[in-house]
Parts: C-alpha cells; sequence; structure tokens
C-alpha cells in the first residue's frame, strides 16, 4: 500500500517490501483494513500556530468524536478516532513524543508506546533512535493480544540488538486482576511545569487522577506522592538537547527512507526536495501551513558527528538518570504514574514505554479552548484524558498488569460515549451482493 505520510509529495510510492509489523499481524490472521489519517509528517512540518492535529494534505481533517469538531491530538490521530468509532478492533500507531498517548487518551483508549525497538519499525515513517510503533485499543486486554503479535526483531530495524528476550513475552499473560497488588507508583508532580500544561485547565484531571491514585492504594499499591524528575528544568529549557537532537535524527532517517523507495514519483531524496515539493503542490497548503520544522532540519549537524554524539547522550542522561531511572532507582518503584497529558515528554527523550488507559472526562461546563490554529477545539464538555503509566525499557510486562488492574477495577472507558457514531456499516455495503453477503451481515450483526 502507498506509505505517503499524508503528503502529495510521496504519493504513489512504493517500498520495495511490507513493513515487519504488518507481516506478523497478518499471519497471527489480523484483517488489515487500510491505512488511517495522521497529522502530516508526524506533525514534524509545520509551527504550533499553523500544523493542526490529525490534517494531512492526502487525508484531509480527522475529527475527534466526543465533542464536534474536536482535536484529535497527536500524529496518530486518525488510528485513535477509527478504533473510537469501532471500524476496527484495534490500530497500529508510530510516537516519538505524544502521538501514540495523546490521539488515546483524547479518544478513550488504551494504547502502547512500546520501548523504542521492541517493534520493529523497517518501513515506518518514525525516526530510529527513540520512535516507537504500538497498538492502540478500546481495552487492556485487546492491547496485549496485538503487542504478543507486533513485537519481533527484524533485521533492518537497529533496534533489534536492545530486545533482551531470547523470546519474545506473550503479554496476555500480564492481565491480572491483582496487578496492582504490593506495587510501588512513584508520582512527579512537578511534570505539570511544562510549556503544554501552562495551557489546560488540569484542575478537573488532577482531581480525578488523585481519586485514582485512592484507588490504586485500595488494591494494594504504595504510592510515593513528589517523587519528581530531577532534571525536570533542564529538559523544559531553551536550550536543552532534543532540540538539536530531533531535527539531525530526523534528516538522517527520513533521508534514508526516500532513498529506501522503490518507486519515488517525486524523486524526494532529500529534505530539500522535500521542501520544494510541498512548496509547489497547491494541495499542501503552504504558505497557511508552514514548514517551520524543516527549517530547523536542514540547518541542523550531522547526526554521525562526534557532536551529535554527545548532543545524544546528554538528552538520555537527563530523561534516564535525571528523568526516569533516577525516580524509579530512587524510589525502588514499579513505574511511574499521572495523567497522560502531561506525561510523554520524558519517555519521548529515551524511548521509554507508556501506557494509557481512560482516566476521565472534562465536566459539563468546561469553557470551550481552541487549538492554536483557530479551527478545531483541544478542550471542552465531555472530552476524554487518560492515566499513563511508564516503565524503564522492556517492562510493558509489568506495565499491562498495573494498567489492566486499574481498568478492571474502575472500567472508566465505558462512562460515556462518543457524540459522533459511524452511520453506515459493513452490511451496508454488502446489500444486496448475495446470498455469501446474508451470510457475512448475520455473522457481522450477532457479533
Amino acid at each position: 500500500m502507498e506509505n505517503s505520510a499524508g503528503s502529495y509529495c510521496l504519493l504513489g510510492s512504493r517500498t520495495g517490501k511490507e513493513a515487519s509489523v504488518v507481516g506478523r499481524l497478518g499471519r497471527a490472521g489480523a484483517v488489515i483494513l487500510g491505512t488511517t489519517n495522521l497529522s502530516e509528517w508526524g506533525n514534524s512540518r509545520s509551527s504550533g500556530g499553523t500544523a493542526g492535529n490529525g490534517w494531512s494534505a492526502v487525508g484531509g481533517q480527522t475529527e475527534g468524536v466526543y465533542y464536534r469538531g474536536q482535536d484529535p491530538c497527536g500524529s496518530s490521530s486518525g488510528s485513535g478516532v477509527a478504533v473510537a468509532l469501532g471500524l476496527g478492533a484495534g490500530a497500529v500507531g508510530v510516537e516519538t513524543v505524544g502521538s501514540i498517548t495523546c490521539p488515546a487518551m483524547r479518544s478513550n483508549l488504551v494504547s502502547i508506546k512500546t520501548t523504542s525497538g521492541l517493534v520493529a519499525r523497517d518501513g515506518v515513517i518514525v525516526t530510529k533512535l527513540r520512535g516507537s510503533v504500538g497498538p492502540m485499543t478500546r481495552t487492556v486486554g485487546d492491547a496485549a493480544v496485538m503487542l504478543t503479535y507486533m513485537t519481533g526483531r527484524s533485521e533492518d530495524d537497529p533496534g533489534r540488538w536492545g530486545i533482551p528476550f531470547s523470546t519474545m513475552p506473550d503479554y496476555t499473560r500480564s492481565l491480572k486482576l491483582d496487578g496492582l497488588l504490593n506495587s510501588r507508583l512513584a508520582v512527579p508532580r512537578n511534570n505539570v511545569e511544562n510549556p503544554w500544561a501552562a495551557r489546560m485547565n488540569l484542575a478537573p484531571v488532577m482531581e480525578q487522577f488523585d481519586r485514582a491514585l485512592d484507588v490504586m492504594r485500595g488494591l494494594g499499591a504504595t504510592i510515593i506522592d513528589n517523587a519528581n524528575y530531577s532534571s525536570y528544568a533542564e529538559i523544559n529549557a531553551a536550550d536543552a538537547p532534543q532540540g538539536r537532537v530531533g531535527p539531525s535524527e530526523y534528516r538522517f532517517d527520513m533521508e534514508n527512507y526516500f532513498r529506501s523507495l522503490m518507486v519515488n514519483p517525486h524523486n524526494i531524496e532529500t529534505v530539500e526536495d522535500l521542501i520544494n515539493c510541498t512548496k509547489a503542490l497547491p494541495e499542501e497548503e503552504f504558505p497557511s501551513r508552514d514548514i517551520a520544522y524543516w527549517e530547523q532540519v536542514v540547518n541542523s549537524a550531522d547526526f554521525t558527528s562526534p557532536e551529535m554524539a554527545r548532543e545524544v547522550e546528554r538528552m538520555r542522561e537527563l530523561g534516564g538518570k535525571g528523568g526516569i531511572d533516577g525516580v524509579l532507582d530512587t524510589h525502588w518503584a514499579d513505574a511511574i504514574v499521572f495523567p497522560s497529558v502531561c506525561s510523554s515528554d520524558v519517555p519521548g527523550l529515551v524511548g521509554y514505554p507508556v501506557i494509557c488507559v481512560p482516566l476521565g472526562f472534562m465536566p459539563e461546563g468546561t469553557e470551550v479552548r481552541r487549538n492554536l490554529r483557530g479551527d478545531l477545539v483541544e478542550e471542552g464538555p465531555g472530552i476524554p484524558f487518560g492515566l499513563s503509566f511508564i516503565g524503564k525499557p522492556f517492562t510493558e510486562e509489568r506495565l499491562i498488569e498495573l494498567a489492566y488492574a486499574f481498568e478492571q477495577h474502575t472500567l472508566i472507558g465505558r462512562q460515556r460515549r462518543p457524540v459522533v457514531l459511524p452511520t453506515v456499516d459493513l452490511c451496508d455495503t454488502l446489500r444486496g451482493k448475495g446470498v455469501a453477503a446474508w451470510v457475512l451481515g448475520k455473522l457481522w450483526r450477532g457479533w
């Protein structure tokens, strides 16, 4: 299938073979329905004021389903909305910082942003140092099933060397109702001290979060409160290393992907080629949707240089020793727990796993707030928010235990339905096509 990143500049392109994750799901018996819309180029093209979550030139605008005109959030927005509507049992998302977690949260879903490399990323348009591939589903159980069949090494993914398992885990074995018993969970309250949180109405989120902590205490968890990230001020500083690492790794990985294509209709080989193509095609809506991030990319340092190696090391130190590892080791904790709306930045520095489960919904009377572009509702009554469990690399089994126990004892995701629902189903497309279609229709309605 075409893998366009939502851009007309890659429309019609073909890779030499399918991605490993697609092959694994297919061999497990999954029916691949198609590709979903995303924020073009994984939200790595435009500045915040001109970008729009869920918009791509090829796919148009995806909207969330819990408020009319809702911002679906993140780059894997189409995957989140498709599952929320029941168009599939699950979907695949891609994340570096928040692109699986945020659309899952805003669609009242469960998601697993995996340890970078646990799910092979060959054939996937994502940076390989920190980028992850993971499932988005309605339940933790479904996510565990998908993840069990998605994981594995690929000769074409450098992350294969970091996988510590001789045999990949069966993640369904982690679906334990007593998964929170005797657990230790750390709460880094200073996680709200970031630029994104400053725009949000966090009061109802934190109120529901504190209630969730009480639930987890009741289920046997020890909560270590105010277990703060020691390097959080440096992580959010204007000169933080990720501001230089991100554009550099982006150029390196995207240009390698372009050159690997078997069919490349616009002969895109460099980011400069991509910029020129985007400016030339009216469907790309330039300059209304700018190319501010790519302008950083073309001026970035060589990703293979000693200078960039030092920047990567500093970034890992901030996110690890000064971030997740520091908190977990200091407090002998199993995981970090915090509202999903503020939980993606530190794991995104180091490629660590995050599981998101439903936590609640914005209350009636919430003031409607639009995104920076002004065309989508970012905050409003009934819009969901989530809870994240964050761990060290390859601790997905333990995180699933924690998330499943919380989900099953609260069932928060069942408390509200979308306000937007599909009006056509598979049976409508098959009606009048004979006995086989009638049988399939009966089976579908029974399911």
